[in-house]
């Protein structure tokens, strides 16, 4: 258990990724280029700073510089590179729900089912993009959420161990995970509510409905040029 200067680091980090997970639960199709950066940035931050750390002897300075430094290239590669941001979002979301199953059924972690888990959710992110972001975001952003909430209220466990959630009581880890299930269905809902709509038809002031817009931005050429099959009585009609 965190004690002393760590706890009270982990307690602002909790509560930062409370209101981010909240952002990203109910806004993350939206915001999802802004949260390949974040994500992008925590995980080689973290990556780069522990590998600094340990090759440096345990030399702070080093590990914060590389932490940065680091940081700084994944925010850049997940944010101009979408597809390994769209993959690594789906694995987290398999990674979590493959814990939280462990947790719930008290068995023991299986590295394997984890990690296949993980590469099989991003597999369909990557394959089924925009519905599989936005339940990631949902469900992702109520997992750091509902993390985050637990620690500030009960600071009995550390949320940095990936396996944290098999060693948290029977009664906590059912109601972290109801919550979390809660939260992550009304999340999607409201994203879905909120999803821009594409140009439908839409009736003018005249009574009139205006055809839907094409997706392409090039002009059709068959509206642009006279059909072979027209006669000069059908042009007249048109003009009328």
């Amino acid at each position: 258990m965190p004690t002393g200067g760590d706890a009270d680091i982990l307690f602002y980090y909790a509560a930062i990724a409370a209101a981010a997970g909240l952002v990203e639960c109910f806004f993350g199709y939206r915001i999802f280029r802004f949260i390949l950066g974040v994500a992008g940035f925590v995980a080689a931050a973290v990556f780069f700073g522990s590998l600094g750390y340990e090759l440096s002897g345990g030399s702070e300075p080093v590990s914060i510089i590389s932490g940065l430094a680091g940081g700084v290239l994944g925010a850049c590669l997940f944010y101009y590179l979408y597809i390994i941001g769209v993959f690594f979002l789906g694995a987290v979301l398999g990674f979590t729900i493959a814990m939280y199953v462990f947790g719930l059924l008290n068995m023991d972690v299986i590295p394997v089912v984890l990690y296949g888990a993980a590469i099989i959710s991003g597999a369909l992110a990557a394959v089924f993009q925009k519905p599989m972001l936005i339940i990631a975001t949902a469900f992702g952003g109520s997992f750091a959420a509902v993390t985050g909430g637990a620690y500030i209220l009960y600071r009995d466990f550390y949320p940095l161990y990936p396996g944290f959630l098999g060693n948290l009581g029977e009664d906590q880890l059912y109601r972290m995970a109801m919550i979390w299930f809660a939260l992550g269905v009304f999340g999607l809902v409201v994203q879905l509510m909120t999803l821009p709509r594409k140009n439908g038809p839409a009736a003018s002031s005249g009574g009139h409905t205006s055809a839907p817009e094409p997706e392409s931005p090039e002009p059709d050429g068959e509206d642009d040029e006279p059909s072979e099959n027209k006669t000069p009585a059908d042009d007249e009609t048109g003009r009328a």
